[in-house]
């Protein structure tokens, strides 16, 4: 086979686009901030109460649930970010695994929120 068909075929292979680490951990913190959003709205109404019995008692006030669902998050965030790229030691299957994991997870926590917003909004 000479170099111009063998560079054809190699090219005829499609590139799967992956995301990066950056963008999967950014992307998990949006859906919870998402999560932290729709909670307060949903109890907000009156009508709900936190299922996580971890974050009822968090819940108590703006401040606290700041820390707790907004500021930790994202410092924890940070410092990932910062041994992702001083350790160099790329991206490793168990990361991605925890990863996917979590964005599974609260999207599947933000789609109940979807289904209560739906809830919500058909009582009236």
């Amino acid at each position: 086979m000479n170099a111009s068909a063998q560079a054809s075929k190699t090219e005829a292979k499609p590139v799967r686009q992956r995301y990066s680490f950056y963008q999967k951990i950014f992307f998990l913190y949006f859906l919870n901030l998402a999560d932290w959003l729709c909670t307060e709205a949903l109890l907000s109404s009156g009508r709900f109460y936190e299922a996580n019995p971890f974050m009822r008692p968090v819940l108590n006030g703006f401040w606290q649930t700041l820390l707790i669902k907004g500021i930790l998050p994202f410092l924890l965030i940070a410092a990932c970010c910062a041994v992702y790229k001083f350790a160099d030691v790329g991206e490793t299957k168990l990361s991605n695994a925890m990863l996917y994991t979590g964005i599974i997870a609260y999207a599947a926590v933000n789609l109940w929120h979807i289904f209560n917003f739906l809830l919500l909004f058909s009582s009236f």
